[in-house]
């Protein structure tokens, strides 16, 4: 096997390992928390789809990972500005 191979589906399973520990952080009360945890679970899954899209030479993984990374930065601030509160 190719040393780039193994490096990569090694990258996989830390990815995979990532999601689980950031699904058990955003189980915690605060809402900020929560927030980041899912936030760090779909940059995860989209690197995730990368790296898999590489793998077995599929373009359109790219346009899926690129439309969650984009929608996860904009739910992330709408989210933020809704729970932010007032100016005054």
């Amino acid at each position: 096997m190719d040393i780039l191979l193994i490096s990569k589906i090694i990258l996989v399973i830390a990815l995979v390992i990532m999601m689980l520990v950031a699904l058990r952080a955003s189980a915690y009360k605060s809402t900020s928390m929560g927030l980041l945890g899912s936030s760090v679970i779909v940059n995860a899954f989209a690197l995730a789809l990368l790296i898999i899209g590489e793998l077995y030479n599929l373009q359109f993984y790219r346009d899926i990972s690129l439309a969650l990374i984009f929608f996860g930065f904009v739910g992330t601030i709408a989210f933020a500005v809704v729970l932010g509160g007032d100016d005054k």
